[in-house]
Parts: C-alpha cells; sequence; structure tokens
C-alpha cells in the first residue's frame, strides 16, 4: 500500500468578522484542543481574517482563509479558497463560479441540495442551489454539518436537539449522494464534509446564552481527511495552503463522522500489480482488486455505479472488481461514519 499523509480537519467555520459568534484566537484554541490538523475558514464576503495575517500555521494547526460567496438573492453559496481578494458582490453565480475555476482556486458549491421537512424551524429557510449543472463545480459539500442540523430539526424536536447537538447525525442525505453518484458518471466531482460552524448564541430561558454548536463540539462531528504524498509540516504557508487545496481539488479525501468514532487510516484503492489507483484517480486495468482498510470493524458497503456491489461487517476488504465507478461507506451502530471519494476504472 501506498504511504500517504494523512491530515485531518474542518472546513467552513465562520467568526465574529460575518456571522459567527468567536473569534480567531477562541476558535484557533477550540480546534487545536479537538485535535485537528487544519482548519478552513469561510466567513461571508469578507478575508479580514487573512488580511490580519491569521493564514498559515498556528503552532500545529494550520490555518486557511477564504470566503464565502453568495449571489444577491443570497442564494448559491460558494465556498472558495487560496484567493487573496475579494471578488466583486454583484456577479452571478455563474460568473464567480466560472471566475474561481480560471483562477485555479479551490470552489465548493455549499449546502447545494437543502431542503426543509414539515413543522422545520421558522426562520431558517432552505438555501439551496437553482442547479448544479456546470462543469466549473468540481467540489461540493456532500455533508454539511449545520445544514444537516436544520433538515434535522423541527419544532418538535428542537430542544432535544439543541442539548445533544451531535445525537441526531445519521448520514448524507439521500438526493445528495444519488446526484454524487450520477454526476460521477459524467463527470468528476469531489465530496467533501464540513461543519459550516456559527455557534450562534440563543437566551435559554431568558437567563443565560448558550451557542447553538459550539466550535468544539462541531470539531468534533464531520470532518474531511487529507492524503498527501507530501509531509506539509516541512512545507510553508503558500505550499501548504497549496497542497490542502490541491489534494481536495484531486479527490484524494473522505469524510468522517467523528461522532462514530476516530476515523485514521482508513485507506480505500484498487491495485493491479504494483500500480495503485487512490481516491480521485481514473485509470485501466485489465484486472483489478479493490482494497478498504478501516481502522475497525464496520459495516462496508462498496458502491458501483451508485448500486451497492458488496456488502459486509469487516475491517479489511479485497474484492476482484471490474470497471466502473467505485466509493465506499462505513457504518457503525446503523449511522453513517466514512464516506470516500469515487475512483474510476476502465478495463485496459
Amino acid at each position: 500500500m501506498k504511504a500517504l499523509n494523512e491530515y485531518i480537519g474542518c472546513i467552513h467555520v465562520h467568526t465574529v468578522y460575518s456571522d459567527g459568534s468567536g473569534t480567531y484566537p477562541e476558535i484557533i484554541k477550540a480546534a487545536r484542543e479537538a485535535g485537528l490538523d487544519y482548519v478552513m475558514f469561510s466567513d461571508h464576503q469578507t478575508l479580514r481574517g487573512r488580511d490580519e495575517g491569521y493564514t498559515g500555521w498556528q503552532d500545529n494547526l494550520f490555518v486557511s482563509i477564504g470566503y464565502e460567496i453568495q449571489d444577491t438573492d443570497d442564494r448559491h453559496h460558494y465556498l472558495v479558497f487560496g484567493i487573496n481578494k475579494v471578488l466583486p458582490e454583484n456577479l452571478t453565480h455563474q460568473e464567480y463560479i466560472k471566475v474561481v475555476k480560471e483562477g485555479g482556486y479551490l470552489g465548493v458549491a455549499a449546502h447545494p441540495l437543502e431542503q426543509r421537512v414539515k413543522n422545520s424551524l421558522p426562520g431558517f429557510p432552505a438555501i439551496t442551489w437553482s442547479s448544479l449543472d456546470y462543469p466549473e463545480i468540481e467540489v461540493v459539500e456532500i455533508w454539511n454539518m449545520m445544514s444537516h442540523w436544520l433538515e434535522a430539526t423541527t419544532i418538535r424536536n428542537k430542544y432535544w436537539n439543541v442539548l445533544h447537538p451531535r445525537s441526531f447525525s445519521t448520514s448524507p442525505a439521500d438526493n445528495l449522494l444519488k446526484w454524487w453518484d450520477e454526476t460521477n458518471l459524467e463527470r468528476k466531482v469531489v465530496g467533501i464534509g464540513s461543519v459550516d460552524v456559527h455557534a450562534a448564541k440563543i437566551k435559554v430561558l431568558g437567563i443565560f446564552s448558550k451557542a447553538i454548536f459550539d466550535y468544539k463540539i462541531m470539531f468534533k462531528s464531520i470532518r474531511t481527511h487529507i492524503l498527501s504524498d507530501l509531509d506539509i509540516i516541512n512545507l510553508n504557508t503558500k505550499e501548504t495552503e497549496s497542497e490542502l487545496c490541491k489534494s481536495i481539488k484531486a479527490g484524494r479525501c473522505f469524510i468522517s463522522n467523528f461522532r462514530r468514532g476516530e476515523a485514521r487510516g482508513f485507506r480505500f484503492f484498487i491495485r493491479s500489480g504494483s500500480t495503485e489507483l487512490q481516491m480521485g484517480d481514473a485509470g485501466g486495468f485489465s484486472s483489478g482488486t479493490l482494497i478498504v482498510l478501516l481502522p475497525c470493524r464496520a459495516f462496508c458497503k462498496v458502491f458501483r455505479d451508485g448500486e451497492i456491489y458488496n456488502s459486509e461487517m469487516t475491517d479489511h476488504l479485497e474484492i476482484d472488481v471490474p470497471e466502473g465507478i467505485y466509493r465506499v461507506e462505513a457504518e457503525r451502530g446503523q449511522r453513517g461514519w466514512i464516506y470516500s471519494n469515487h475512483i474510476k476504472l476502465i478495463n485496459g
């Protein structure tokens, strides 16, 4: 198995510079305490934290600062990283996703197919995309923790979900996973997990303030694990941020739900002889062996072209596979734990 460096972090974090409640020093401290290797901030329409010099290594934590774009109708939210200047606010979503792509930045479609159910919380309408059918969109949020909470929270269960902020988490939305698999049959789209944390404070019993999903709690929920050939500890700020963004765009990453356990060490690849296809890769073999390594036993599901191809309880899976587009899910306690990116195997 090819040796890869693994970096665990959280993406989509808001501060007091937009609609979050935490300062950069406070949030960085929480990220360190949660054991993260990196954190990616994305306040709305501002790069103030980047301008003030917070980008870079903060002891053993790497901080990347991008921002969240939205159009004039407050729709089509798009995260952009690796950029040094805020784009004009009057751009349409078609225009800014094109500018981000042409600039070589990392762009991520945020909470793209968000939904609301009957008796949803009032005042929190779904902020969704009218269409994702743009070739410039290369990365999407497959699992957004805050969006998931809003989708699962109603007038009836709101107090439970406020007091037990990670207990409701099950899996990414079925419609989004279906769209992701179908789209990858036509073009490559990478999936990431995000927290979308604001730590908004509310009055409880009119007496004291409580943050809904404080930063440290959210940093122990949905994480994105990045795999790299490089040891980023030895890189400077520009090189480190570039490598993290490059690895995500390549699909060399997977999503985990820390509530279900530590996922460090998960690996998924397809091997033929001495050649390996990693997540995000496409290549041709006359025959291939699909290999999954899990940190512990879990219910492992292998998907081929969007359909379940194999499923079993295991911590180590090896099966011969024909051509197709593959990804892996792992469940613990009947809840989603790990979600890989796709590998495309073409008979060659």
